[in-house]
């Protein structure tokens, strides 16, 4: 039995059923001219292009909307999009030495991709982009042994096979990929297979759980995931090692039941797209008709295809009844219909892909501000089911990336130990997405509002009953969370507690100081009443 034989059947599984999609996936592809290679592992067909070019690339700019959307609004690294939080113990998440560690451990994770030293916002748009045209991204994580560093490429969903378990997540995951023989020796070293420097090899990397699984087992042959390489081609070379967690990272678009591969906007849009493309080629073969008329000639002597040059002249004599040797052939067009239906398709797929609804602001440049932020309040809460597929990829990815940065040691050299009280928590990642930072900003307009008018209220009436129930801190922690969230710039509540006593005392000591000298000054005035009336009698007695 050869070492191929090892992975051969589930491969073949894996293979069966991504060959259910491959049909339309390869439609989809050639309508949004993509470079993915969707022969279906036809080593014959791998060069071939997917199909002749498409007549409107109106579905390549509405997948370019759809990524910038999705990047912008999921991971803009101009933001922390991300943290790390105690969704179980919020009050835990609060404190300010757990406060403080979480911040600066999300600022250590957003510091190790940021764009100088990794490029996973590189590899960000190309891992969106598979996944609204097929509805599927994969993205790899694995830490370069003896080299210190992470890696992050996108990997082309044409090589990727996967299975998922009885909740539908991902737990097998094969990737076929070629290598040449040099290519082989630099990553395989001397397990690789003997061949030509020149010879082309495929390769399959095979991830699955662990049958020999043992908890707590330093070995690799005991880790959750087993993971090896096999060949078809070197059915005899095999090498095998394993995996604390799966390297790779799935973002889908929309589940079915029963299928193992997921649906997205490219699936939505495909009849769409498809007469688009139809009627584009119909508009473009009536408008050069239009530009370029047909001619109606007796024979080949009045005028030949030649002859049809701007500018040109043509001799000959009347073909009878005063009419020309050559005319036009008119054709009855109409080309306000498809020119009308062309558009209409257009937006169809544009709102397919449309992840966000900001490109209808340009339609009432007359909006007030205050319809402005409604609009985009409420543009974001309509993209929470968006963003949440999105996140429970991202999350996968920063939960790995955190342990491998543990296992560096980079966190204990960095940001140190965190606090007994969070080794005894869950904590997972959070996602700052704009739909919760408009959440935050409806709580703190709705909290300014209400402060404000029990103000006014006070003002009017000069009854302190309107401000007796206000609770300064609680207003102020509303507005923290909601406008920065940082931890430095806000005191913990014992030490905030420390200086209001302080102050109390302060306040305490100048009433009693001022107490005192209103007191000396009555026993000043007294006495210099007592000896003046003293010197009025001796006076008087004199």
């Amino acid at each position: 039995m050869s070492a191929w034989s090892e992975i051969e059947g589930r491969h073949a599984e894996l293979k069966k059923k991504r060959a259910l999609e491959e049909p339309r996936w390869r439609e989809i592809a050639r309508l949004m001219q993509s470079d993915e290679d969707l022969s279906g592992g036809n080593r014959n067909d791998q060069r071939q292009p997917n199909g002749d070019d498409p007549f409107d690339s109106t579905p390549l700019y509405a997948n370019d909307d759809y990524v910038g959307g999705m990047f912008s609004k999921a991971t803009n690294p101009a933001e922390r999009w991300f943290s790390w939080g105690v969704p179980a113990d919020p009050e835990l998440a609060k404190w300010k030495p757990a406060k403080d560690y979480l911040w600066n451990y999300t600022t250590l994770i957003l510091a190790s991709i940021d764009p100088t030293i990794d490029n996973f916002y590189l590899n960000v748009p190309g891992w969106f982009g598979d996944m609204g045209m097929l509805g599927s991204g994969f993205m790899w994580q694995e830490e370069m042994v003896g080299q210190g560093r992470i890696v992050t490429p996108n990997l082309a969903i044409s090589g990727c096979y996967k299975d998922v378990d009885a909740n539908g997540d991902l737990d097998t995951f094969h990737r076929e990929f070629r290598l040449t023989g040099r290519q082989a020796k630099g990553k395989f070293g001397d397990r690789a297979p003997t061949a030509r420097d020149d010879e082309e090899i495929v390769f399959v990397h095979a991830l699955s759980p662990n049958p020999e699984f043992r908890p707590g087992s330093p070995f690799s042959r005991h880790m959750p995931f087993k993971s090896c390489y096999a060949s078809p081609d070197k059915t005899n070379f095999y090498t095998e090692s394993g995996y604390l967690d799966l390297p790779v990272h799935q973002i889908e678009w929309s589940m079915r039941s029963g299928r193992v591969w997921a649906r997205g906007p490219g699936h939505n849009a495909l009849p769409d797209m498809s007469s688009l493309d139809e009627v584009a080629r119909a508009t473009m073969v009536g408008i050069q008709f239009d530009a370029e008329p047909m001619w109606w000639a007796s024979d080949e002597d009045v005028m030949t295809t030649a002859d049809i040059v701007p500018g040109n002249v043509l001799f000959g004599d009347s073909a009878g009844n005063g009419k020309p040797p050559a005319q036009l052939l008119e054709r009855t067009k109409q080309l306000a219909l498809p020119l009308q239906l062309q558009n209409d398709l257009r937006n169809q797929v544009r709102r397919a892909f449309r992840f966000a609804l900001a490109s209808t602001l340009g339609a009432r440049p007359q909006m007030t501000a205050e319809e402005v932020q409604a609009f985009s309040q409420d543009e974001l809460k309509s993209l929470a089911p968006n963003l949440i597929r999105v996140q429970r990829g991202l999350a996968g990815f920063i939960r790995r990336r955190a342990l491998l940065l543990d296992r560096l040691g980079v966190v204990t050299r960095t940001i140190g130990p965190p606090p007994p009280e969070l080794l005894r928590a869950a904590v997972t990642p959070t996602f700052v997405s704009p739909f919760v930072k408009a959440q935050k900003a409806d709580t703190a307009n709705g909290a300014t509002s209400w402060v404000s008018t029990k103000i006014k209220l006070f003002e009017a009436t000069q009854d302190p009953r309107w401000v007796d129930d206000i609770d300064v801190d609680g207003y102020s922690g509303v507005l923290h969370d909601a406008l920065s969230g940082v931890p430095s710039i806000k005191l913990d509540p014992r030490q905030v507690e420390q200086i209001r006593q302080a102050r109390a005392q302060a306040q305490q000591q100048a009433i009693a100081l001022q107490q005192q000298e209103q007191q000396a000054a009555i026993y000043a005035d007294v006495s210099h009443a007592d000896q003046a009336k003293m010197l009025a009698k001796g006076r008087a007695g004199r």
